[in-house]
C-alpha cells in the first residue's frame, strides 16, 4: 500500500489525520535517517552530541554548565537510560544514512518514587557542585509529580530529544518526539499510568500543549548556579507536562511508514 493511500484511509480521525499528514510530509526521514536503540557502544557518540546539547539548553546556560564540567552528570543520565531498557526500550540515537553520522538522541525511561523498587540496577552518580547545580532544578521540578499524583509509584519520563543544529530543519524533530511511542504498550510494560516530560525550551512547551498534555507545574524562572548566585533561565520557567497514557494518543508516524513499506 502506498503512503498516500495509508494517509487517506485515516483522514476521518483528527489526531490520526494529523499524524498521517506528518508521516507523509516527512516521509524522507524514513529513508534518509535511521533510529537505533541506545546501548553502551553508543556512549562515545552520545557524549560528543551532548556538547551541542549543553550549548543550547536553557538550564545549562543559566547554571554555566558545559559537557566538560558536567561529564559525570551526563554519563549518569545515559547509564540510567541504558539500564532501564530492559523494562521499556524506546531511547534512541539517530543516524544520517548517507554519512552514517549520529545527528541526535532521544531519551525516555521509567522513574520510581522509591528507586529501590526499580526492576533494574539504578546507577548512583557521584556529582560535584557544578553538576548538582545543573540537575537540582530539573530533579526538583520532576519530583513535584509525586506530590501532585500521590497514588503513583512509577511514571514514564520523556527525558531529552536533541538534534544537531544542522539537522533541525530536516523534519526529524516533530516526527521523533513520539516516534514508536505506543503509550498503551509502555503502560503495560512499566506499570506506569502517566507520561511526563520537563519542557525547558519554548518550542517544546508549545509542542506538548498542542499534543494535549497538561502543564501541571511551573517552576520559578530562576535557578542557582554553582557559585550560589541566582540566574534567570533564558527560555523561562520549566514546565512539567503530563499525559494519561491510557487515554492519550501519541503522534506516532511509524505505523504509517510501516504500512507503506518505508520501515520494518
Amino acid at each position: 500500500m502506498t503512503l498516500s493511500r495509508v494517509v487517506r484511509s485515516f483522514r476521518d480521525y483528527d489526531k490520526t489525520a494529523m499524524t498521517a499528514l506528518l508521516a507523509y510530509n516527512n516521509r524522507h526521514v524514513a529513508t534518509d535517517y535511521r533510529f537505533e536503540p541506545i546501548r553502551n557502544k553508543h556512549i562515545p557518540q552520545l557524549m560528543d552530541l551532548s556538547r551541542g546539547f549543553f550549548e543550547d539548553e536553557s538550564v545549562t546556560a543559566a547554571t554555566g554548565s558545559t559537557i566538560d564540567n558536567c561529564r559525570k552528570a551526563m554519563e549518569y543520565v545515559f547509564a540510567y537510560t541504558i539500564a532501564a531498557h530492559t523494562v521499556s526500550d524506546i531511547s534512541q540515537i539517530c543516524y544520517e544514512n548517507a554519512t552514517n553520522k549520529p545527528v541526535g538522541f532521544r531519551l525516555a525511561h521509567p522513574i520510581y518514587r522509591d528507586p529501590t523498587n526499580a526492576p533494574f540496577a539504578v546507577p548512583e552518580p557521584t556529582l560535584d557542585q557544578q553538576e548538582t547545580s545543573l540537575l537540582t532544578p530539573l530533579d526538583n521540578t520532576m519530583s513535584k509529580i509525586w506530590d501532585i499524583y500521590p497514588e503513583e509509584e512509577v511514571v514514564y519520563k520523556g527525558e531529552v530529544v536533541y538534534l544537531d543544529r544542522k539537522y533541525r530543519k530536516a523534519g526529524i524533530y516533530q516526527v521523533w518526539m513520539e516516534y514508536d511511542l505506543d503509550l498503551q504498550r509502555i503502560a503495560k510494560e512499566t506499570g506506569a499510568n502517566l507520561y511526563a516530560s520537563l519542557c525547558t525550551a519554548r518550542q517544546t512547551k508549545g509542542w506538548f500543549k498542542k499534543l494535549g498534555y497538561q502543564i501541571v507545574y511551573t517552576s520559578s524562572p530562576y535557578v542557582t548556579d554553582a557559585s550560589g548566585d541566582l540566574k534567570r533561565l533564558p527560555q523561562g520557567e520549566i514546565h512539567l507536562a503530563v499525559a494519561d497514557m491510557h487515554n492519550q494518543t501519541s503522534i506516532d508516524v511509524k505505523p504509517f511508514w510501516k504500512a507503506a513499506g518505508l520501515v520494518n
